[in-house]
């Protein structure tokens, strides 16, 4: 069972998003790209928000929209659930308020956490008597993400849920709305135009560019494509995975390739834990005059960024065995 959308086209304006897609229907879909590439706006037309020119949309079987059929299922009829960027939340109630008015309204048959234990989980259980008018942004948005799975959705998506959160916070929140998806059976779609997030939240990524989408697949696969990387700032180029020395086991993470360091003899006596070894695939110069080395490794490939300096004192080509290392700070 999957989100299906056949022949699907949204228009606004002068600007057409056209998506053929089948997102699994369990785990965290993550919709990637820069800003106007159509992110949102796809969001906007699976919880019903937006009309379809053409084209279908179905999830798990049931037809939300089929322009050809004439059939349209109204927002408040999709047991979709979407979290703003902007929070919109209640501001005549205290957050314990908002809470309540999800739980009050969820289906009898949806299991979902109550307002105490999701409380706990994002951090917010001390602020459950404030009034909405005295919370800083991030906080208001752990209440609107908390807020809409309280509401027991069949499906909730999510525009740049952790935008007003820092670095660190950004990484504990996303591994624990990965848990509540899997805890409560709740698929998720998150959208994101940063990558680090993108490659932590990830069971499948779908890549959008111009109101096209342009790759989609499990985030080893698709992270790793060219026209993935053809999104990303010259800096942010680097490689998804998975298994790293101070990250959790099962999670995935984004390594740039201004974090690696590369070795052309086994590294002995150091402190770094993420040492790989492999062989050199390829070795591109930048317009920069910057080294961009790809190696195959176990994990995976690791691309590292190096001045020709250090490939010339490295003597490193196509073929060399070279060792990867990144520090777990790093990350």
């Amino acid at each position: 069972m999957s989100l299906e959308l056949r022949g699907a086209v949204v228009r606004r304006g002068a600007f057409r998003l056209a998506a053929d897609l089948s997102l699994p229907a369990d785990g965290v879909t993550v919709v990637f790209g820069p800003s106007g590439a159509g992110k949102s706006m796809l969001l906007s037309a699976v919880a019903g928000l937006h009309k379809l020119a053409a084209g279908s949309m179905s999830f798990n079987g049931r037809v939300l929209e089929d322009v050809s059929q004439r059939i349209r299922v109204p927002a408040h009829d999709r047991a979709i659930g979407l979290v703003f960027q902007d929070a919109r939340l209640f501001p005549h109630l205290t957050v314990r308020g908002n809470l309540h008015y999800a739980e009050q309204r969820r289906p009898a048959a949806r299991n979902a956490p109550i307002t105490l234990e999701i409380s706990r989980l994002l951090e917010f259980e001390d602020l459950l008597d404030r009034p909405i008018h005295n919370l800083s942004g991030g906080e208001k948005s752990r209440v609107a993400l908390a807020r809409a799975i309280v509401s027991a959705p069949e499906l909730l998506l999510l525009d740049e849920p952790f935008a007003a959160l820092d670095g660190r916070r950004r990484r504990d929140f996303a591994r624990v709305l990965k848990q509540l998806s899997v805890d409560h059976d709740v698929p998720m779609i998150v959208v994101t135009h940063l990558v680090d997030e993108a490659a932590e939240l990830a069971n499948h990524v779908v890549a959008i560019r111009a109101g096209r989408i342009v790759c989609d697949g499990k985030p080893a696969d698709a992270m790793m494509r060219p026209e993935f990387s053809a999104l990303l700032d010259v800096r942010d180029r680097g490689a998804w995975v998975q298994g790293v020395a101070g990250i959790g086991s099962g999670d995935g993470v984004w390594v740039r390739a201004d974090s690696v360091l590369l070795a052309s003899a086994e590294p002995k006596g150091i402190s770094a834990r993420n040492v790989w070894p492999g062989r050199v695939a390829s070795v591109l110069r930048e317009a920069d005059g910057s080294i961009l080395v790809s190696l195959a490794t176990d994990k995976g490939y690791i691309l590292s960024r190096i001045t020709p300096e250090a490939l010339a004192d490295l003597k490193l080509e196509d073929g060399s065995t070279a060792w990867a290392i990144v520090k777990a700070h790093a990350l």
